[in-house]
């Protein structure tokens, strides 16, 4: 592949990364006006009681959800530990047929650029315009007969008690009870005026 192409190319990747960590952010705010009531104020009251204990009850489950989790990871870490060696084995070997592939790649398209730099040298030779040439089909096979091989699949890591703990805390318990949610819809119920309005955090147009 030339250098203008390969320059071209990376500009491209670069400017889409660039366009992309550049985009706002916007988080959901709320703003809460009180009832104009006494009996509005003490509803009010009652609803923060309720978030304070659904807060509260809320970090409990959690509390005890992570503690199985715990208990959990000792009985599965033996296991993945017996399978881990196999799994890093199948990843060293889809790794080396990656390289393989890779290489063969790389040597069918130096050897691909090479014909199509023989070809259009000939073209020109026998007097035609450049653009003839380049846009002749012969050409245009040389630069998209093959495709890159990839390879995304991430190394394993093996596990310990800690990974294992927290994958499993991860999957199966949650920090997330609405109760922020519940409280503004108690709010509102006593009188309250709840509203909601997105704010930009990041990036934000001046």
């Amino acid at each position: 592949m030339k250098m203008h192409i390969l320059i071209r190319l990376f500009s491209l990747i670069f400017i889409t990364i660039l366009l992309g960590s550049c985009s706002p952010v916007y988080k959901i705010t709320h703003d809460l006006s009180p009832p104009k009531t006494a009996s509005g104020l003490i509803c009010i009251k009652g609803c923060q009681a309720q978030l304070n204990q659904c807060n509260k009850n809320c970090s409990k489950r959690y509390d005890q959800c992570a503690i199985k989790a715990d208990q959990q990871a000792r009985k599965e870490l033996p296991n993945q530990l017996q399978a881990y060696p196999q799994k890093l084995e199948n990843w060293l070997n889809a790794k080396a047929r990656y390289q393989r592939d890779l290489d063969w790649y790389e040597f069918r398209r130096d050897m691909a650029e090479a014909r199509r730099d023989r070809y259009l040298n000939s073209c020109l030779g026998k007097g035609k315009k450049r653009n003839h040439c380049l846009n002749s089909a012969a050409y245009r096979h040389e630069i998209f007969a093959y495709d890159r091989p990839r390879f995304s699949q991430p190394r394993p890591i093996k596990p310990t008690l800690s990974s294992v703990a927290a994958k499993l805390r991860e999957l199966k318990c949650s920090k997330s009870c609405k109760c922020e949610s519940k409280y503004r819809l108690c709010y509102s119920s006593c009188g309250g005026s709840v509203k909601s309005k997105k704010v930009c955090i990041k990036n934000c147009a001046q």
